[in-house]
């Protein structure tokens, strides 16, 4: 079992197809190392971020080289490859007696090592091994076992069992040991499966019991006694086994230990990883007076914590991610990779945008796969959590190796809001005592009735005061775990790692243009031009460049914060911005003769331009210069005759040949016809394109609708795929040809 594989290995090992097990890795972002080698550069995938269900089938069909694989594997494989390791030992560490590996049913107890038997034979395999010089091997053993009163051939016997087994081999084992007795064994794998069975899991081990008995009787098994049953229980069953049936692959992973990480070799703001939250503090509305609790979505540096963008609102969606990633950048610079969860709004077309267009610009985003780890108890500054590299996608839970961090930093921020600013409003506990919850909620209703309770407007300010309070006055233990610097300080703050990083490791910050940030985080719509003019969000924008684009679709860039105006793009290109409508009245006769000036003045340019394009272009029409009488009858004796021509050629007798070619004919048109209606439309050529990739896929959709490119087009897609790695060139080739 290797610690990487490529595409090609992976088919062999799994007995799936190599272009499969590359659309897979492609579509679920496997994480991999390119090698270079003979054949060019070659994607390794590793063993840890492989899914679950390819790690399996490469476990049942390799060997582990070491125990220290089992914690990167996943729960099912983990088992596969332990009971490989147990039943089938590697040969490679016979020949070291120290460094064997040793489980529960083959190692040295504190038992043996009290037994007189087993030291007596410890000594005397000792002393066989040192024969001194000028003794040949068989005359000292014999020599040895004389001394001890043993046979000779029973020391050569130990002496095989040490070199292959070591200490093991020396100790007394029967065979029947830890078997059951007066239990048929099959009786005793029955009784533990019923149950670990999952659909057993409430009903009462006495009945199960009963059950068992009846069971025992028609396969003639041997059981014993209902405590002896209890025993085997307990004695045979894991507390992994009992958390799988009462919980399934969660609970698991509950029971096994996380995997812990360290982030100082990281760069700030290398990875930022988000959470939703749900404040525990009730504000009132100021303009409608309702009272909700706010919802935000913040982001978080694992090298230095700092909080990189926060932003919040009644209720948390995707436009609130951008607004938090926008403020960070604004603040921060650049990132380089983010993690976010597999929720809806993190799929949505807004987040998916952002991902696309920050490939563009050189940033990277990834995915997390989620797995749950009980940490409960723990302090969230103090623990290293761990991620797990990103494979397949699954949904984001509470108790998550990754979050769990900046879930501790969401309730250290509550804190902070509510030690050092003393705002009022907490929500009560469920978990709390009833008297206790009838407290806090009396108290509620009774600061929202004097008025007493904070504003929506005075809760964001707190939260944005605590935030930089958390960032550059809050002591962080984790922070001082990880620092690198000497002399290492008493205390650190989440800013002076930021500085320290800045003056030491030769860190400096990626500072991005506002138009590249509008054009990132901005959320989008689509709207139609209606006559220069947009309706969005129940308000009109208009703009003199929206003009010509009427009865066209058009993407728009809007700020939630300040929605005065917003920004128009037409097929990726930059339009104009457009601003409210200013709307006439009929009383302020200035305005409306302002109004009316201007729809003038535009109409008189459209007409300006019509004339100047067509008053020089001549009417190339050729009038009739026959008598309009005689054209009249012309066209009555012409199409009377067409009528009976048509008439006497319909109900003419065919030939066989007529009619084959007629039929023909009709079946070619009808084929014609369907063939139109199947026809796809000829993608449009974007007026830019972002990166060599986009421009790839364009030429490669414009080919499939069966568009004909371009000579420049045509011969840039021949040297951007001759410059594709291997497998990359083969996925393409492979789409091509089944016109995917």
């Amino acid at each position: 079992m290797k610690s990487a594989y490529t595409a090609k290995k992976l088919a062999e090992t799994t007995g799936l197809n190599k272009t499969t097990i590359m659309r897979r890795a492609q579509k679920e972002a496997w994480p991999h190392k390119t090698e270079a080698g003979n054949g060019g550069k070659t994607k390794h995938y590793l063993l840890s971020s492989l899914p679950s269900d390819i790690q399996k089938k490469i476990a049942e069909k390799s060997t582990p080289t070491s125990a220290e694989m089992l914690p990167v594997l996943a729960p099912e494989a983990a088992l596969i490859a332990l009971r490989k390791l147990t039943d089938f030992p590697d040969t490679s560490l016979a020949g070291i007696r120290d460094t064997r590996i040793q489980t529960t049913e083959h190692s040295i107890s504190e038992k043996d090592l009290k037994n007189k038997k087993f030291t007596r034979w410890v000594r005397i395999i000792q002393e066989a091994e040192r024969a001194p010089a000028g003794w040949k091997k068989r005359a000292w053993i014999e020599n040895v076992a004389l001394r001890h009163e043993v046979d000779w051939r029973t020391i050569y016997k130990k002496l095989k069992k040490y070199n292959s087994q070591g200490l093991v081999g020396l100790t007394h084992r029967k065979s029947t040991r830890k078997t059951p007795k007066v239990w048929t064994p099959e009786a005793v794998d029955f009784w533990l499966g019923m149950v670990l069975k999952r659909s057993h899991r409430k009903i009462s081990k006495d009945s199960l019991f009963k059950c068992l008995k009846i069971e025992a009787h028609n396969r003639s098994w041997q059981t014993g006694s209902y405590e002896s049953a209890l025993w085997w229980l307990k004695k045979r069953l894991n507390p992994q086994l009992l958390a799988l049936q009462k919980g399934g692959l969660r609970a698991l992973d509950n029971t096994l230990p996380p995997i812990l990480r360290d982030y100082s070799d990281l760069e700030p703001f290398e990875i930022l990883v988000g959470d939703q939250h749900r404040f525990d503090f009730w504000v009132v509305d100021e303009e409608t007076g309702e009272v909700f609790r706010p919802e935000c979505y913040m982001w978080q540096d694992l090298r230095t914590r700092i909080i990189y963008g926060i932003a919040i609102d009644r209720r948390y969606d995707a436009a609130l991610m951008g607004m938090a990633l926008h403020i960070g950048i604004r603040c921060f610079g650049a990132f380089k990779n983010i993690y976010t969860d597999n929720g809806k709004p993190e799929n949505s077309r807004y987040i998916i945008g952002i991902m696309k267009d920050m490939r563009a610009l050189g940033l990277s985003v990834e995915r997390e796969i989620d797995y749950p780890i009980d940490l409960n108890g723990q302090d969230p500054e103090e623990i290293m959590p761990a991620f797990v590299m990103p494979g397949e996608h699954r949904r984001a839970i509470v108790k998550n190796a990754k979050a769990k961090m900046i879930e501790g930093t969401n309730n250290v921020l509550e804190g902070i809001m509510r030690n050092r600013f003393l705002l009022p409003g907490n929500v009560k506990r469920l978990t709390a005592p009833s008297e206790h919850q009838d407290i806090d909620q009396k108290e509620i209703e009774s600061l929202a009735r004097s008025g007493k309770l904070t504003t929506y407007r005075e809760f964001v300010l707190a939260m944005y005061l605590a935030a930089d309070y958390y960032n550059r006055e809050k002591t962080h233990r984790g922070v001082l775990k990880e620092w690198r610097g000497q002399p290492k300080p008493k205390s650190a703050t989440p800013i002076q790692c930021l500085e320290a990083c800045y003056l030491h490791e030769s860190w400096r910050p990626v500072k991005l243009s506002d138009d590249a940030i509008n054009i990132l985080f901005l959320p989008r719509a689509s709207r139609k031009v209606d006559r220069g003019r947009i309706t969005f969000q129940g308000k009109q924008y208009e703009s003199d460049a929206l003009i010509p684009f009427h009865g066209n679709s058009v993407d728009l860039r809007y700020d939630p914060v300040d929605p005065d105006d917003i920004l128009v793009f037409y097929q990726g290109e930059f339009v104009s911005s457009a601003e409210l409508v200013e709307y006439s009245s009929m009383k302020d006769h200035e305005l409306a003769e302002r109004k009316i000036e201007e729809k003038a003045k535009r109409r008189k340019e459209f007409s300006q331009k019509y004339h100047e394009l067509t008053s020089r272009v001549p009417d190339f029409r050729k009038y009739s210069n026959v008598p309009a009488l005689e054209k009249a009858a012309a066209i009555v004796g012409d199409e009377r005759r067409k009528k009976v021509a048509a008439q006497t050629e319909l109900y003419r007798q065919r030939t066989p040949d007529e009619m084959e070619a007629e039929v023909a004919a009709l079946e070619e048109t009808t084929q014609a016809a369907e063939m139109q209606i199947r026809k796809k439309p000829l993608p449009p050529r974007p007026k830019y394109f972002l990166s060599e990739l986009e421009r790839h896929e364009w030429c490669f959709k414009y080919q499939k609708a069966g568009g004909e490119l371009t000579a420049e087009d045509r011969e840039w897609m021949e040297m951007h795929e001759a410059a594709m790695p291997a497998d990359q060139r083969e996925y393409w080739e492979v789409a091509r040809e089944m016109g995917l």
